[in-house]
């Protein structure tokens, strides 16, 4: 989604952030046959975070929730969000193999 603010010049345009929920990592990281263990490592966080994450026991930090989205990413996996969030999968898009 794309919006002007309001008191901003007509050329400013701003994107919203997605929400990524712990369900759409984990959805993420089986897709790509990427242990929890995995994640941590490539995301720099520890292994017990990216279990809490997936499993809602706590709420992300932004800081934390970035790394983790941007480690998948990097993999090929787009997070959607809108009426049906989801995530897929796009080798194409890869710039680590997995």
């Amino acid at each position: 989604m794309v919006v002007k603010p309001p008191s901003q010049s007509k050329d400013t345009i701003v994107k919203i952030k997605m929400v990524i929920t712990g369900r759409q990592i984990a959805a993420a990281r089986e897709l790509i046959r990427m242990t929890q263990a995995d994640l941590a490592v490539a995301a720099g966080v520890g292994e017990n975070t990216v279990y809490r994450v997936e499993t809602s026991e706590t709420a992300a930090r932004a800081g934390t929730l970035e790394k983790l989205t941007r480690a998948l990413e990097l993999r090929g996996i787009e997070f959607l969000n809108g009426g049906e969030p989801g995530v897929r999968l796009r080798p194409s898009k890869a710039v680590i193999p997995v």
